[in-house]
């Protein structure tokens, strides 16, 4: 019984809980373009981009664990700008289908890759 309520209290939880509002295709395009010039990404700006089809961010200079888990959803991703990877980011990144990387970094991805 007490299994049952906890699991009652976090779904409850979990239904006031806010979600994110998707972006717009110009919204974007836009956030794509700062994230280009800066170099850099916040954890939410990866989330928000984590459902598109296609992603150029070659002049994203490095990335979080949490971003390149966010950014294994995409399924056609470019990060040729990333100068270094942790094993737990080739991992994550290992799941893209379609990832152009450095070729500096590609054995890290091909090591994390499932037989």
């Amino acid at each position: 019984m007490k299994r049952l309520l906890m699991l009652i209290a976090l779904v409850l939880a979990g239904c006031n809980s806010e979600q994110p509002e998707a972006l717009s295709f110009m919204e974007k395009r836009e956030l794509i373009n700062q994230i280009n010039s800066n170099g850099e990404m916040t954890d939410e700006q990866a989330e928000s981009l984590s459902g598109v089809d296609y992603l150029n961010l070659q002049g994203l200079t490095s990335i979080t664990d949490v971003q390149a888990e966010s950014l294994s959803g995409v399924s056609d991703l470019d990060l040729l700008g990333l100068t270094s990877i942790t094993d737990a980011q080739a991992e994550s990144l290992s799941k893209v289908e379609d990832l152009t990387i450095s070729e500096a970094l590609q054995p890290l991805i091909d090591k994390s890759k499932k037989p």
